[in-house]
């Protein structure tokens, strides 16, 4: 097809956006409070769609529970502003303890006025359900062959081996199945500070601990992959302090370091 374009695209899905539509149809006053709820949550979706589409080749559609986002392979400045508008909006939504899954792939498509199809969504789409499996963004071989003409790759840490313009690297970490995916564990912090900070990842905690009664064994998998990066949380934050001095002018991420507690799935956890 003539009008398509070589495209770097981003399909993500928000998990268990089923259910919240399902808890609207409740009777009386919990009714009003869900409702409420998803609509705040879609209003949130649009505004970081807003935030995200604006300038140069990108083409943001949102629709129901799923967003696709793309521009063309030569406007590569923009894949470090899509990696930090992605940090963003998982933070926002974490914040409503809602997660979301989804992939960034590359290829044919076609994009314009509200209108998306092509051989590239179609790779987005099954890599986001096939191979992202957690709550995560991963990002397709196909990305990571495009990035290569453009970033260089590191080894000083195996959670920080892209860099382009001291940008990219701060975004991604590498996964024990070498996927690279959007990190939003350290990410987040920076998007909120002191109170909001603690609520956040008092939120992440329990949502990871309620996932871990769930006795179906493809969900367990899934919040267990969460508890290990949760775990591993003041590791990575004692490294990213050594490295940049996270702490200097941030004295609420050291307080959180400081008094962070494991989740521990023999025990209770309080």
């Amino acid at each position: 097809m003539s009008n398509y374009e070589n495209r770097i695209v981003l399909f993500l899905d928000i998990l268990g956006f089923k259910r919240i539509i399902e808890d609207t149809e409740l009777k009386g006053e919990e009714d009003v409070k869900k409702t409420s709820f998803l609509i705040e949550t879609i209003e949130e979706m649009k505004e970081a769609v807003r935030a995200i589409s604006k300038g140069t080749t990108k083409n943001v559609t949102q629709f129901s529970d799923s967003i696709v986002v793309s521009f063309v392979e030569n406007d590569i400045k923009e894949i470090p502003k899509l990696f930090l508008d992605l940090q963003r909006l998982i933070a926002k939504l974490l914040a409503r303890g809602i997660l979301c899954r989804g992939a960034v792939s590359y290829g044919k498509l076609y994009h314009s006025n509200g209108l998306v199809f092509g051989p590239a969504l179609v790779d987005a789409y099954e890599t986001e359900s096939q191979a992202a499996l957690y709550p995560r963004i991963i990002l397709d071989q196909s990305v990571l062959d495009v990035m290569k003409h453009h970033y260089s790759f590191e080894s000083k840490h195996s959670y920080r081996k892209i860099r382009f313009d001291s940008d990219v690297n701060s975004y991604l970490k590498t996964d024990s199945d070498d996927k690279f995916y959007i990190d939003y564990f350290t990410g987040s912090m920076q998007f909120f500070e002191n109170e909001e900070l603690f609520r956040v990842y008092s939120k992440l905690r329990k949502i990871i601990i309620d996932g871990l009664r769930i006795k179906n064994p493809g969900v367990k998998i899934k919040y267990n992959w969460m508890k290990n990066k949760y775990n591993k949380l003041p590791e990575l934050l004692k490294r990213l302090d050594e490295d940049e001095e996270l702490f200097y002018g941030r004295p609420d991420i050291e307080k959180f370091y400081k008094e962070f507690k494991p989740i521990n799935t023999t025990a209770n956890n309080s």
